[in-house]
């Protein structure tokens, strides 16, 4: 597993810099800056993907509320970690509102979520996220480092092309999702067994 120090000096050298950090508190140009943005672009690259080494499960109390907005009877917060809400999984997806940091909706709760959890600790990365957080953390230094030689529209590109290559290997070590029935095709096909249309 990779390291802060190895994953900064990735981003170093797709940038074209040949000074390298030695230690995460390293006093060069190159380390301040790429500390400066270092959280940052971890909560983004997270974001872009639902990671499997990122998603964790939680059952959520309601909150203690006076007023809980209109129409909705309870509000849960989602965990201070939580970087992106995947789904709620066990109130039904139109019988909930996710706003600001609470998720509200009628159920008395236990409200079941699954999200992507804002891991800081870089061992427990997987590689592929690894590469694609040092593209990140190039794309928004690059041009602090290099100046107007760093071509961000290629940075972008390096980005978005890493991050298809580990959502395709991430993606693969999941089973299919069978999507359930709507009420729809439930009462178009009778609910018998039919294969999806």
């Amino acid at each position: 597993m990779a390291d802060y120090v190895t994953i900064a000096n990735m981003a170093a050298s797709l940038i074209g810099e040949d000074d390298q950090i030695s230690a995460p508190d390293d006093d060069k140009h190159i380390a301040r800056s790429i500390r400066a943005v270092w959280d940052m672009c971890r909560r983004a690259a997270i974001r872009d993907h639902s990671w499997n080494c990122f998603t964790a499960r939680v059952g959520l109390s309601a909150e203690d509320l006076d007023s809980v907005p209109y129409p909705w009877g309870y509000s849960f917060p989602l965990p201070a970690d939580c970087v992106r809400l995947i789904e709620v999984l066990n109130v039904d997806e139109s019988r909930y509102q996710l706003e600001g940091r609470s998720i509200l909706c009628d159920s008395v709760g236990p409200v079941y979520i699954r999200y992507l959890k804002d891991i800081k600790e870089t061992a427990r990365w997987d590689d592929l996220f690894a590469v694609v957080m040092a593209r990140r953390v190039a794309f928004q230094v690059g041009t602090r480092i290099a100046g107007s030689s760093y071509d961000r529209a290629a940075g972008w590109q390096a980005y978005q092309d890493g991050l298809a290559q580990a959502k395709r290997a991430d993606a693969r070590e999941n089973p299919q999702v069978v999507p359930e029935w709507t009420e729809w095709e439930t009462a178009r096909f009778g609910g018998g067994w039919m294969p999806r249309p």
